[in-house]
């Protein structure tokens, strides 16, 4: 099951939430799609122990995008921990990447492979 997460900036953490709003998105690729793309990304291109588990369908000013949890996992242990996550947007399948957030998956990932 997956969840329906509004992303705003900033977080409004006291007084009235007016949330009014129009987004028309064809949802081309599935929440399965999104995760088998970030599984062979984190795969390919930071850690072979790395994949992507069921994502949530979160909404943004952009428009729509699957955020992927990222997971390490190893045959041994099974399920090691969360380390990130990739959002992947709904109509081309394109992976929200940088420098910065696969810097983080794979700092995360080290510091657990290290426990």
């Amino acid at each position: 099951m997956s969840l329906i997460m509004f992303e705003t900036t900033p977080l409004l953490e006291q007084g009235v939430l007016n949330l009014t709003f129009n987004l028309k998105t064809n949802i081309q690729v599935t929440a399965k799609r999104a995760q088998q793309l970030v599984s062979v990304f984190v795969g390919n291109q930071i850690a072979d122990l790395l994949h992507g588990d069921l994502p949530n369908l979160v909404i943004r000013e952009e428009g729509a995008y699957w955020r992927v949890p990222v997971v390490l996992s190893s045959h041994s242990l099974g399920r090691i921990g969360l380390v990130g996550t990739i959002d992947v947007h709904v109509e081309t399948g394109k992976l929200q990447t940088n420098d910065r957030i696969i810097r983080e998956i794979e700092q995360k990932s080290t510091l657990l492979r290290g426990m």
